[in-house]
């Protein structure tokens, strides 16, 4: 499924969400909010799921159209579910869904 992680995301009233980096706000990114969830970290997880994770991230942080596998969407509405709060999940749902992606 390809999904373009270059987006903002929304406030209910249609408004771009603000995401504070380095002091300074900005409009919050689906990439980054992505790539935050991914690596975030998860107990009793092995060297080699945190290594597919941290390479899915790399994939996600150079923007774009991004190709993702049934697998790396599963993981990610995973981590998203996990880590932040309605608003944002119900969007990544949404765009993640889409085009048929996985619940």
């Amino acid at each position: 499924m390809l999904i373009n992680v270059d987006g903002v995301l929304k406030s209910m009233d249609g408004k771009a969400l603000q995401d504070v980096v380095n002091g300074e706000a900005r409009d919050a990114l689906i990439k980054d909010v992505l790539v935050n969830a991914i690596l975030s970290p998860v107990q009793n997880e092995s060297g080699m799921d945190k290594v597919k994770k941290y390479e899915l991230a790399k994939r996600i942080y150079v923007g774009g159209d991004i190709n993702l596998t049934a697998e790396e969407i599963a993981l990610i509405k995973d981590r998203v579910g996990e880590s932040y709060a309605p608003i944002i999940v119900g969007q990544l749902y949404e765009l993640l869904e889409a085009d048929g992606g996985t619940n």
